[in-house]
């Protein structure tokens, strides 16, 4: 009788012991997972970020060129530009055609 108590508590240890091992590896595994979907996340974001610096850089060059070139008026030239501004007398034609 003492042999069966001792055998089934034995048992009954076994069994709660695998169902928290079985219960630690699926945690270590979806951690596992998340942690390397983030990280491919992470990686995706540096690169737009690599490619949006690369631009810039473009632009800081294209900037310092105009810049040593002393041509202060094309550079107020753009500026007012990309603000909508427009010379005097000028005739400005606005593309309506649909998809652009």
């Amino acid at each position: 009788m003492k042999k069966k108590r001792v055998n089934r508590k034995r048992r009954q240890i076994s069994i709660v012991m695998a169902l928290l091992f079985g219960a630690a590896i699926i945690y270590f595994a979806v951690s596992f997972f998340n942690t390397n979907k983030e990280i491919n996340e992470k990686k995706q974001e540096l690169n737009g970020l690599q490619t949006q610096y690369e631009e810039q850089v473009k632009q800081n060059e294209a900037l310092q060129k105009t810049i040593d070139e002393n041509d202060e008026a094309a550079i107020a030239e753009k500026y007012a530009r990309e603000n909508g501004y427009v010379k005097t007398d000028e005739r400005v034609y606005i593309d309506i055609t649909p998809g652009t």
